[in-house]
């Protein structure tokens, strides 16, 4: 199961601490992060999280999700 909890226009490291706690209280192995940018430290925390808890955490920008490209490799 997938999950997606939050949106937000710069998502710092605060942003994913949050939504970390989420995805481990709901026992989800996989999360979608949609944001307008990421903080060096929002990318640092999500590539931690996955090598220590081997949960991931896809950070997609609102320019991501309107690639066409991306968006059928997501589909």
């Amino acid at each position: 199961p997938y999950t997606t909890l939050f949106r937000s226009d710069k998502v710092g490291r605060p942003d994913i601490d949050k939504f970390e706690a989420a995805m481990i209280r709901t026992k989800r192995k996989k999360g979608f992060f949609v944001g307008f940018d990421f903080s060096s430290d929002a990318i640092t925390e999500i590539g931690r999280f996955f090598r220590t808890e081997h949960i991931s955490i896809v950070p997609l920008t609102v320019k991501d999700i309107l690639d066409e490209t991306i968006a059928q490799k997501l589909a």
